[in-house]
């Protein structure tokens, strides 16, 4: 009776009315830190998980050539924060030859001989050096240059990229390695003759052959063509289209500053009718060795054009002899100076036009002496890629 008393004193329930809301207060925080620990669980998962996809996408590179996936971890798709391809891959997928030798590749593809280099940021192009935004790695079967670089210098190939995926498709009957901007160096100052070297004057890319002759009264505007200096020819008075004869001017002047003044133009412009001359004394040549006349008239077109067939009718090639020369021929291939005007005449716009490898193309021999204008873009073209005039208007058109 006593002790219910005492519980049942207000003092009694006060301390009981206190226990139970501390112990109530206790177990809201024993909720509420449950709830914030699985909250920061879920958070963490989400995280995680986030995470997750970021290195399983973002982890790798993928590279689509036609139907072929090619997947390239990001740590060698990306270099120095530029992206990367692979070209032993893109040779597989466009069918040009690869030859990797030690620490380099070097690529045929058609007309082009490309060589990159392990650790360098520069590659060769057809005997010309290009600089790269960084260096190329060959490793792991993977020959992988700038993606940047592959877009800029591949004619007849498209890549599109998009995040981490590139599409890469041909999109031309023929694929080059070019260089945008050869470098070019002169032997003396041919500041004046840049604007006639860099023409784009439509007249300078006529084409002249079997295929597309032109009449008696071409060109109309025989006005433009100029008599070539004394210094460069021979003797007898000799013309050509203007925009031509300043190139020729700042190529041969540099030849003469080099020691080739042992070389002159033989032969330039010449008119309808003086070609007929050269076909009938040729004929008649060949006539006294004992051929009939359809006999010497086919070896004769063999190198040498019909009236209105023939490029000296434009006014924009020349025929080179060195005076220790007797006849007009290929010794002109054993010089010094043909060797140099191979690998450099595309500089001043020239282009040799009747290459050895190409007679099926041109129709006409090989002719190591004759250079024909046809400005500096598109000799540089065809020096990088060993394309002839007739190749070069088939694939790349007015470009």
């Amino acid at each position: 009776m006593k002790q219910e008393n005492i519980n049942s004193s207000p003092y009694a329930k006060l301390k009981r009315t206190l226990y139970e809301k501390v112990e109530a207060d206790e177990k809201q925080k024993k909720i509420k830190m449950a709830l914030i620990v699985v909250g920061a669980l879920i958070i963490a998962g989400i995280l995680i998980f986030t995470a997750s996809l970021v290195e399983t996408n973002g982890g790798k590179y993928t590279y689509i050539y036609g139907d072929y996936e090619q997947k390239i971890s990001k740590d060698q798709a990306v270099y120095n924060d530029i992206q990367l391809i692979d070209m032993n891959a893109l040779a597989d997928f466009l069918h040009f030859e690869k030859k990797p030798s030690g620490s380099q590749v070097e690529y045929k593809i058609n007309g082009t001989v490309a060589t990159f280099y392990n650790a360098q940021n520069t590659a060769i192009i057809n005997g010309i050096e290009i600089r790269m935004p960084t260096n190329a790695m060959i490793k792991n079967g993977y020959c992988l240059i700038p993606l940047s670089t592959a877009c800029e210098l591949l004619y007849g190939v498209e890549i599109s990229v998009k995040g981490t995926n590139a599409n890469i498709s041909q999109s031309g009957d023929k694929v080059f390695m070019l260089v945008n901007n050869p470098e070019t160096k002169y032997q003396t100052n041919i500041s004046q003759y840049l604007e006639y070297i860099n023409s784009k004057d439509e007249y300078i890319f006529t084409l002249v052959n079997k295929q597309n002759p032109v009449d008696k009264s071409f060109p109309e505007d025989k006005d433009s063509l100029i008599e070539i200096p004394a210094k460069y020819r021979k003797s007898e008075i000799i013309y050509l289209y203007i925009v031509a004869e300043k190139a020729l001017e700042a190529m041969m002047n540099d030849m003469f500053e080099l020691g080739f003044t042992d070389t002159y133009v033989t032969s330039a412009y010449r008119r309808y009718d003086k070609q007929q001359q050269l076909i009938d004394k040729y004929v008649q040549e060949f006539m006294a060795q004992g051929m009939s006349y359809n006999q010497a008239l086919e070896k004769v077109m063999e190198d040498t054009a019909l009236p209105g067939q023939s490029e000296h009718q434009t006014g924009l090639c020349v025929d080179f002899m060195t005076r220790s020369m007797s006849n007009l021929d290929n010794s002109f291939a054993e010089t010094d100076v043909f060797e140099w005007l191979k690998e450099n005449s595309w500089k001043y716009g020239f282009i040799i036009r009747f290459p050895e490898d190409k007679t099926n193309i041109t129709g006409y021999s090989y002719e190591s002496w004759h250079y024909r204008f046809v400005g500096f873009e598109r000799a540089s073209i065809m020096y990088q890629t060993g394309l002839c005039y007739e190749e070069y208007l088939e694939i790349f058109g007015d470009k």
